[in-house]
């Protein structure tokens, strides 16, 4: 696997995760627990984005993802949301909810925070009302 998993505060590669050498504070876990604990990942190849947004959403997890070419259309269906970057070419535009309009990937976490703030004055609201 050419696949980096990203851990607060680290990031490593798979293979350390994966191989005999692996770390033992991550021993006991198995392959679906370190893609759940994981924080994001990196240098994924194609068939492997397809088996982790599986596995993630076999466990419950609502799955987003980001893509920017047609090869990417059939994980960016299975995902729960499919995000593309600016330059994401128009043929794979069919395959995504979200289209971002500006440069970059830090208008996700912009969106994530302020969509948690909605929710949680939704959430309020109804335990006040009831």
């Amino acid at each position: 696997l050419n696949l980096k998993l990203f851990f607060s505060p680290i990031s490593v590669l798979a293979d350390t995760l994966l191989s005999q050498n692996k770390d033992v504070s991550l021993a006991p876990l198995s392959f679906d627990e370190l893609i759940e604990k994981a924080d994001g990942f990196a240098g994924v190849f194609l068939e492997h984005k397809y088996e982790i947004v599986k596995r993630l959403q076999a466990r419950k997890h609502i799955c987003g993802m980001t893509g920017d070419g047609v090869n990417d259309a059939l994980t960016l269906k299975k995902a729960d949301i499919g995000i593309a970057v600016t330059d994401a070419i128009d043929a794979a535009r069919s395959a995504f909810d979200i289209v971002l309009i500006e440069p970059g990937l830090s208008v996700i976490i912009s969106a994530v925070l302020t969509s948690r703030a909605i929710f949680q004055r939704m959430k309020n609201y109804t335990v006040h009302v009831n």
